[in-house]
């Protein structure tokens, strides 16, 4: 006699209707009922998980909103939303098959199983797309957040200058947090009084090179590798339109490098400069900036050091040294009009001119004159953003202070998220296999309830997910 002969008999004599009813069950109901009392317990601790992750969402919300009104237009609604209705519908194959194991229409039980995997797997393809271009803009959570776009889709200046289609300027120091080179102080920028860092500067494409010293790594005094730029091709500050003109007179796969000037505080934050520049003699170029000191006391060493260089290095020039001032800073990303990564070895270097000299205002308090013409009218009208103009304009600038926090907790949600979803796939493929093998029954469907009620909570959790993270402002 076979092991599922003596089983089945076994069964059939405590009068159990299929032969996975386990011994120690009175019959059906009861395995069915101690089965669903241990399902809603594992999903009652599912809810306690996953609640601390709302937990910190909430408070992150209330204490920083202003992170979740940039940070949610990184996220693509239309995936969301496409992710949300997979799930709604994939509810609706679950618990049909439910049904149909209760029926015992087999042909119904694997054709909606089979949905229902089809369903979860095309939620797990859009959150790897989502989750690949998020990796690919470097828009991640924690330390490792340093997008190469704003969230209203303009280039950034970035720590680690890998970004497609464009290179920044600054050259950073992982040890100390801070940009070793490339940021530029704004005092040493021409400030016009236009919207935006209007700058008076030449950018070259640069070749960064690591100085060697018997074969080996030359280290600087503070510990780190000394890097050497080695100016290279001038990129020009103007950006033509890629039209189909421009290709045919360039040629296929045109690329036309040009510069801006950007402000990031995540990048090139405030900081104490000092700036020389030369009055008398043959002098090139007449005008430099300190880099940033993190102090007055600290720039002032730096300013009285580089003081005596100039005396003793520039001799026949005049040089003076300006006293020590606070100022933000900003860095050159340079756009390429492709979406290629350019190699770490090619850097970017601006060589800004002086800012004008101030020009005589008189008295400030004077009444200015004012001649109007024939017909203007006395007052003009001023155009007062809305608050969309307002987000909008807000989009295109850099992210504000503790953003990764809010990928940190996209990443744990959407991520434990997906696992719970991975999960379900193995074990709706499972309960696929025991369906084509006619193992449920009348008497016997509760493996198949059992994960659809799980699914339901993971279709819950995500409905939750999606307005909270893609659409809060």
């Amino acid at each position: 006699m076979t092991a599922d002969k003596a089983h089945e008999e076994h069964e059939h004599g405590h009068g159990h209707g299929s032969v996975f009813i386990q011994h120690h069950y009175d019959d059906a109901v009861h395995q069915f009922d101690s089965g669903k009392l241990g399902i809603w317990i594992f999903l009652a601790q599912e809810v306690l998980f996953f609640s601390a992750l709302f937990v910190a969402y909430i408070l992150y919300r209330h204490h920083h909103p202003e992170i979740y009104g940039y940070a949610h237009k990184y996220l693509d609604v239309k995936y969301g939303a496409i992710n949300t209705a997979v799930l709604i519908f994939s509810s609706l194959t679950a618990a049909w098959a439910v049904r149909a194991a209760q029926l015992g229409q087999k042909n119904l039980l694997i054709a909606c199983l089979s949905a229902t995997i089809l369903c979860a797997l095309t939620f797990l393809g859009i959150k790897y797309i989502e989750y690949s271009h998020k990796v690919h803009e470097h828009i991640l959570f924690g330390r490792y957040f340093d997008p190469c776009v704003s969230s209203g889709n303009g280039p950034l200046l970035t720590k680690n200058n890998l970004c497609p289609g464009t290179k920044g300027s600054v050259i950073w120091d992982y040890s100390a947090e801070r940009p070793q080179t490339g940021c530029l102080a704004d005092l040493a920028i021409d400030q016009e009084p236009r919207e935006g860092v209007q700058a008076k500067c030449e950018v070259f494409e640069s070749k960064i090179e690591i100085e060697q010293e018997n074969g080996q790594p030359k280290m600087g005094k503070d510990g780190g590798w000394i890097i050497k730029q080695t100016p290279g091709t001038k990129i020009v500050n103007e950006c033509p339109e890629l039209t189909p003109e421009y290709v045919h007179s360039h040629g296929e796969g045109a690329k036309y490098p040009c510069w801006r000037i950007s402000k990031q505080p995540a990048v090139c934050r405030p900081g104490w400069f000092f700036t020389a520049r030369c009055t008398a003699g043959t002098c090139n170029p007449s005008f430099e900036a300190s880099p940033a000191f993190k102090d007055r006391s600290e720039c002032t060493d730096g300013k009285l050091k580089r003081d005596k260089e100039l005396k003793k290095d520039k001799a026949g020039e005049t040089w003076v040294v300006s006293d020590c001032t606070r100022s933000e800073q900003s860095g050159v990303v340079v756009e390429y009009g492709d979406h290629e990564e350019r190699e770490r070895e090619v850097g970017v270097i601006a060589k800004c001119d002086a800012p004008p000299a101030p020009k005589a205002t008189g008295d400030q308090f004077a009444e200015p004159e004012r001649k109007p013409a024939i017909g203007e009218k006395a007052i003009s009208a001023t155009h007062e953003l809305s608050t969309h103009e307002e987000h909008e304009r807000s989009y295109l600038g850099p992210p504000p202070d503790h953003t990764n926090m809010f990928f940190t907790i996209y990443f744990a949600m959407t991520g434990l998220h997906g696992i719970h979803v991975l999960v379900g796939v193995f074990v709706f493929i499972w309960l696929l296999i025991r369906a084509i093998k006619g193992h449920f029954t009348a008497d016997y469907f509760g493996p198949v309830d059992f994960a659809a009620l799980y699914w339901h909570i993971v279709d819950l959790i995500w409905i939750f997910l999606f307005p909270l993270l893609y659409l809060i402002h």
